[in-house]
């Protein structure tokens, strides 16, 4: 194996979203070991964990679900896939009539379009997202900033309003829903997928697929699972993607992930 790529929530992070010290500690042996790392997550890049910002031992990231695939130790964005500036902006004025908590994701950060789903954010998410702005008009801020957005989040109490919400969301060409609960739904371009983002990255590295080592546990981790040469789901993942991983190792809140790579990786007992 040569290269990880680990998921963040539900994965790497405990369920008090807070990382455990021995995942911490499993990072830092597989850098000295030489792996490169690569967090693989839905969340926009300014949301990974900060004590795994500061380690200084990732090499690459994919955000926002597979939509941006960035260098960390340049800074230089290798590839995105996003929405550009009139699709977005077509998308959220949809949207804008449910008057509903929504989020983007662009150039790396987080955007709320209210103050109490920033206050939010930033207490259920201990801080990692420090540099999340409000936006009161998502439309109106794109257009007149013609801003490509990553990945647009919305949340609903309401689960019907959720669902008319798709009906017209669905007559607009290339758009996707990577995860979804009943109150909740992110969206992406077509084509902005963790597995698709892997794969391009490990052409960039001309690390073959065979040497990816990929862990997660929810339906937007399932095609980066497919891709990779050994692939892991958390005793926590949904079913479905348990099912297409080729091992399934403990909970997040159990040593799940550091396990992982013991027992998978080194060969070794449980930590």
């Amino acid at each position: 194996m040569k290269l990880i790529a680990f998921d963040i929530d539900g994965t790497s992070i405990k369920k008090n979203r807070r990382v455990a010290e021995s995942t911490l500690r499993i990072l830092q042996q597989l850098h000295d070991d030489g792996y490169i790392l690569v967090p693989t997550t839905g969340r926009s890049l300014d949301g990974i964990p900060k004590s795994i910002k500061a380690l200084n031992i990732c090499d690459y990231a994919i955000s926002s679900n597979g939509a941006v695939i960035t260098n960390l130790k340049t800074g230089e964005t290798l590839a995105k896939t996003v929405f550009s500036p009139e699709r977005a902006a077509k998308v959220l004025d949809i949207i804008r009539p449910y008057r509903l908590w929504t989020s983007l994701h662009i150039e790396n950060e987080c955007y709320d379009s209210t103050w109490l789903q920033k206050t939010v954010r930033r207490v259920f998410f201990h801080g990692d997202f420090l540099h999340n702005r409000f936006i009161h008009n998502p439309a109106k801020y794109v257009r007149e900033h013609q801003t490509e957005v990553e990945k647009i989040q919305v949340f609903s109490l309401s689960k019907h309003k959720l669902k008319r919400l798709l009906k017209e969301l669905d007559v607009i060409a290339d758009v996707a829903y990577p995860m979804s609960s009943k109150n909740y739904y992110e969206i992406t371009n077509k084509g902005a997928e963790k597995g698709i983002a892997l794969t391009e990255l490990c052409q960039h590295l001309n690390v073959p697929l065979t040497e990816v080592f990929a862990i997660g546990d929810d339906v937007n981790d399932i095609s980066m699972l497919r891709v990779a040469g050994i692939s892991v789901a958390m005793g926590n993942a949904k079913p479905e993607v348990a099912s297409e991983a080729m091992y399934v190792t403990g909970s997040n809140n159990e040593n799940g992930f550091a396990n992982a790579f013991q027992l998978y990786l080194y060969n070794q007992k449980e930590a």
